[in-house]
């Protein structure tokens, strides 16, 4: 073999060798871009969900949340498209809270009244940990629930716990345990209404009463007072 044969394999060698290490490194950086891109996007939806909760959408500024998240205005148009769009993922994103919320309770291994109980605490345990639902509730009401309506993740967002509550109550009316006839989305709607309604009026009930409604100790009181209410109704 010449030395200029010697010389070609060498240089080819040299290029199958960098192009294997080359392709090693891109592998191994892919996945962390991936994951980086994944932490960004989801710490801009955290700011969104925070910033639109505090100021509504018309007074809040992309910028402002782009701040808050560590990124920057041009990712936050990259991942969400616009300002309303980015709103809407935020609303979105509030209402899977609540849908995780709802299918975390296991019915299955409580009685029919205990399961019942379950579900009111679960929905004031939820009123307190997430108080920016509350705020885009009444915010996309204002609205008419414009933006909502755009949502192609609808059908996903609808009450997990409405079927939940019917397996629950046709148990317990077999079991002699609850009524008969209670439709399960009128049920949800009435626990929803005696928890919702102190959080979202919280601001005025607090200057009229003088008094803090959402404290501990008061969310303490009416979460069982409800599960009280809710357990008479029930009775057959």
């Amino acid at each position: 073999m010449s030395i200029t044969s010697q010389s070609r394999l060498s240089k080819a060698q040299h290029r199958a060798v960098t192009g294997a290490a080359t392709q090693r490194q891109r592998d191994s950086v892919r996945p962390i871009k991936r994951r980086d891109a994944a932490a960004t996007r989801a710490r801009i939806l955290q700011a969104a969900m925070q910033e639109f909760a505090a100021k509504g959408l018309d007074a809040t500024r992309i910028e402002d949340i782009a701040d808050l998240a560590g990124a920057n205005r041009r990712m936050t148009y990259y991942y969400f498209g616009s300002k309303e769009g980015l709103y809407l993922a935020a609303l979105e994103a509030a209402y899977f809270e609540l849908v995780e919320v709802e299918e975390r309770i296991d019915v299955d291994a409580l009685g029919p009244i205990e399961a019942i109980a379950a579900m009111v605490q679960a929905k004031f345990e939820h009123y307190v940990k997430y108080p920016h639902y509350v705020e885009f509730v009444k915010m996309e009401n204002l609205y008419r629930a414009r933006h909502l309506k755009t949502s192609r993740r609808i059908s996903e967002m609808r009450a997990p716990l409405i079927s939940i509550i019917k397996r629950v109550l046709d148990r317990g009316a077999a079991l002699g345990v609850l009524r008969k006839g209670v439709d399960p989305l009128d049920l949800y709607l009435s626990i929803c209404a005696l928890g919702f309604f102190v959080f979202s009026n919280r601001h005025t009930l607090g200057v009229i009463f003088n008094t803090d409604v959402t404290s501990p100790a008061a969310v303490r009181r009416r979460k069982a007072l409800v599960v009280d209410m809710i357990k008479a109704y029930l009775k057959p």
